[in-house]
């Protein structure tokens, strides 16, 4: 900064006139900052929430958790040893890809 730059800053800092906030300054920023920390990232709760009230997406979502529910119990619950369950079932025999998985 030179010198006139000096003077000129100088000139309107006398100019200045007192800028006078708000009589509820302080409330506001505090509402402000409320505000702000009170959005959130939405949740996996809040998602399902957001797709339940849609007919497809809750038909969907209760067919798929269904569908999981039924297998898994009914894979689970067989009292039958898991050599005769292979040889039952095909597809989880030692020489396929959901038997070697299986093992």
């Amino acid at each position: 900064m030179n010198r006139q730059d000096d003077e000129k800053l100088s000139r309107l800092l006398q100019r200045w006139q007192e800028i006078e906030s708000p009589s509820d300054f302080d409330a506001q920023v505090w509402r402000r900052i409320r505000q702000a920390e009170s959005v959130a990232q939405p949740t996996f709760v809040d998602w399902i929430r957001e797709l339940l009230p849609q007919p497809v997406l809750m038909l969907t979502l209760a067919a798929v958790v269904g569908l999981l529910v039924g297998v898994s119990s009914g894979l689970f619950s067989i009292s039958v040893p898991v050599r005769e369950r292979e040889e039952r079932l095909g597809f989880l025999g030692p020489d396929t890809l959901a038997g070697a998985l299986w093992r």
